[in-house]
């Protein structure tokens, strides 16, 4: 009996032993990566941008942080994964799969900065997604490792073409016949497309046949040809060839005649033709001319390597602007480019040109906003040179108008004009958008406040909750995009107009008609821009309604118009009305029935109670629609 009650108590005092000493569950050490906003991106990622697919693209800077609770010193490898187009700034690594680099910390206090690209995939594509690998070794030998994702917008979702057409003429490669090779053609013909595809152009008047001289030269610039073109054309004409020794360069035919549009010579003046002449050490070097994006940073390709692409790229840039002959250009050396007042803003100070109309290749003189240049040494490692924004704003001096629409020459703005009111105690969520700049987004609230319950995300601009406010909230959204020289933008919304909110999202929605591929019920959903209410192909009068199960007190309504720029326009004229309790009348003492795109469109009057509310809509250039109806009290 005594060894049983023994046994038990010995059993009990184990399982006892065995609760109290069982370890407390502990999260491993966390790296924390932290942007120039403050934002801690490790849940969210890091946004990167390929701007138009033909232009070396924005990098993001990072500050990261090492574990606070291990022992130090502590290294952290850093490991972009998924593409050879992802870069990291120096000291760093290519590799086929992504760029490495490592930064070492000797306490926890200490913090290091690194920057994050992507190189341009060449033409069309779709957003990418990719993973920061992060692996934390510490001075105990343990190893932790994390993982942040990569998200890629490419911005290029159409090709990307220049607008006029570009005529090369390879009949005086007679030397060495480089440009007979098709796979050198291609890369030779891109890298001076991808000059014009960022200009803003339409034909010249057609240069006749015969009519335009240039001139070539031979080996050590000797033996030098007149030539002609053979062919009519009304963009630009480019002539090729390939020479033994000693460099290679362009220049454009400084003739004395020039485009002209409609008989007048255009502005700058423009050159109508350009030479390219093409050279290598063909003992020391081989040609590169692949233009498939993932073989362009691959650290497979070893030994000394001549990319066709960026070397006619730089070169030709001198045939297309930074050359003497261009007027303009010579200008702006003359005045070390202090009369480029958009180049100083882009860059933060002058940016002159060297002797030989290069932009100088020190670090100053790197583009800002990619940190590469059109030479050797850039903030990352690279293998191809690369056309910038930089170049291309300095390329404006021969005279040539960018264009301004393309996303890299875009300043950030908010495009959301108008949210929808949130209903007290329903969910709501609206996304404010924006364009231009760097779009690695922040959005804060700089004055006033959301509605009780509502809170907004830093990096997707969601305005989401659940509120039980039934006033007005009127707050100051400020946009900042990731360029530290951008200015910031604001917009200010009120949500919550009126004491009960926006009725219409208990109302039903009927119309005089609906295309069969729109819906009558987009009126009221709550959301824009999509989905949408239209009458295509039906014109003249129009209307929608709002029907409740009981009456509404209401004295104030809004609508946001559909117009497509096609069959869908906005109306010519619009009104609303109520239900009576037995036909439609107009409200009474309407403030105005504005007619405005891309915005809620206002009206107050004296407040009726109905179980009715409709707006009639005259169509003007087009049938009519809807993409929300509001009403309030």
């Amino acid at each position: 009996m005594r060894r049983v009650m023994k046994q038990v108590i010995l059993s009990v005092v184990l399982v006892a032993s065995a609760l109290v000493a069982a370890p407390a569950a502990h999260a491993a050490p966390t790296v924390q990566v932290v942007d120039m906003f403050g934002r801690t991106v490790n849940d969210y990622g890091i946004k990167l941008v390929d701007w138009e697919g033909y232009l070396a693209n924005p990098y993001v800077e990072l500050t990261v942080r090492p574990p606070q609770d291990v022992p130090f010193p502590v290294t952290v490898d850093l490991k972009a994964e998924g593409t050879s187009r992802l870069m990291m700034d120096l000291p760093s690594r290519l590799t086929a799969t992504g760029a490495t680099k490592r930064l070492t910390f000797a306490g926890a206090a200490e913090q290091k900065i690194f920057r994050l690209a992507i190189h341009s995939k060449r033409g069309p594509g779709p957003d990418e997604q990719y993973t920061l690998r992060l692996t934390t070794v510490d001075a105990g030998n343990q190893t932790y490792q994390q993982s942040i994702p990569i998200m890629v917008q490419q911005d290029q979702k159409t090709a990307l073409e220049p607008t006029v057409p570009i005529s090369f003429d390879y009949r005086y490669d007679t030397i060495t016949g480089y440009f007979s090779q098709p796979a050198f053609r291609t890369a030779a013909e891109e890298a001076v497309k991808d000059w014009f595809r960022f200009f803003d152009l339409t034909p010249f008047d057609t240069v006749a046949a015969g009519a335009e001289n240039n001139h070539l030269p031979g080996n050590d610039w000797q033996n030098t040809i007149n030539v002609t073109n053979n062919q009519a054309y009304n963009g630009m004409l480019v002539f090729f060839r390939g020479i033994q020794t000693p460099y290679s360069t362009g220049y454009p035919a400084n003739n004395g005649r020039y485009h002209t549009r409609g008989g007048q010579q255009v502005a700058g003046p423009l050159h109508r033709s350009t030479a390219m002449i093409f050279e290598y050490d063909e003992a020391n070097k081989q040609l590169f001319t692949s233009l498939a994006d993932e073989d362009w940073y691959r650290t497979e390709i070893q030994g000394p390597v001549l990319d066709v692409h960026g070397l006619v790229m730089h070169e030709y840039g001198h045939a297309v602007a930074y050359h003497s002959d261009w007027a303009g250009m010579r200008a702006y050396v003359g005045s070390g480019g202090a009369n480029d007042q958009e180049v100083i803003d882009y860059q933060g100070h002058a940016v002159p040109l060297d002797s030989s109309y290069h932009i100088p290749g020190d670090q100053p003189n790197w583009d800002r906003i990619s940190g590469q240049s059109g030479g050797w040494t850039h903030l990352f490692p690279t293998r191809r040179w690369m056309l910038t924004k930089l170049a291309l704003l300095v390329a404006e001096n021969a005279g040539w108008r960018l264009n301004r629409n393309l996303t890299p020459f875009l300043k950030p703005s908010i495009v959301t004009t108008t949210l929808p009111q949130p209903v007290p105690g329903q969910p709501y969520q609206q996304t404010l958008t924006a364009k231009g700049g760097v779009p690695f987004y922040d959005w804060r609230i700089t004055s006033g406040s959301l509605p009780a319950g509502l809170s907004l995300n830093r990096f997707t601009g969601v305005i989401s909750g659940t509120t039980t406010a039934t006033g007005p909230a009127t707050f100051t959204v400020q946009l900042r995009d990731y360029d530290r020289l951008s200015t910031p933008v604001t917009r200010t919304f009120t949500l919550g107009a009126g004491t009960g909110g926006n009725l219409a999202a208990t109302a039903t929605a009927s119309a005089s008609y609906t295309s069969p591929w729109e819906t009558v019920t987009a009126i009221n959903d709550g959301l824009v821009p999509s989905p949408r209410w239209g009458t295509w192909p039906q014109t003249g009068t129009q209307w929608a309604d709002l029907t409740w199960s009981s009456a509404q007190t209401i004295s104030s309504a809004e609508v946001h118009f559909f117009d497509d720029g096609g069959g869908v326009r906005v109306p010519a004229s619009w009104k609303l009305q109520y239900w009576n309790g037995g036909s439609y009348v107009d409200v009474a003492n309407p403030s105005g029935y504005p007619v405005v795109v891309n915005a809620s469109n206002r009206v107050t009057f004296t407040g009726v109670s109905t179980t009715r509310l409709r707006v009639v809509l005259q169509s003007g250039q087009g049938s009519v629609g809807l993409l929300e109806f509001r009403a309030f009290a």
